[in-house]
């Protein structure tokens, strides 16, 4: 991606930010409406996978025994 297209989506998500006095909380609200919103329209989206839960690492000691 040239760095003109990157400005471009960085210069988009300053103004939107902006729109939202840079609050995260009123800034993921209004994400989490658009994703509602597109998903009512028909707009397919893959769905994030279940978090693995974490495995216990093993100590150093009990894997030489």
């Amino acid at each position: 991606m040239a760095d003109y297209e990157l400005d471009e989506i960085h210069r988009i998500r300053r103004e939107i930010s902006e729109r939202f006095n840079h609050d995260p909380e009123k800034l993921g609200a209004y994400y989490r409406a658009l994703d509602q919103e597109f998903r009512k329209a028909g707009y397919k989206f893959a769905d994030l996978p279940p978090e693995k839960p974490e495995t216990p690492k093993q100590n150093n000691k009990e894997a030489a025994d």
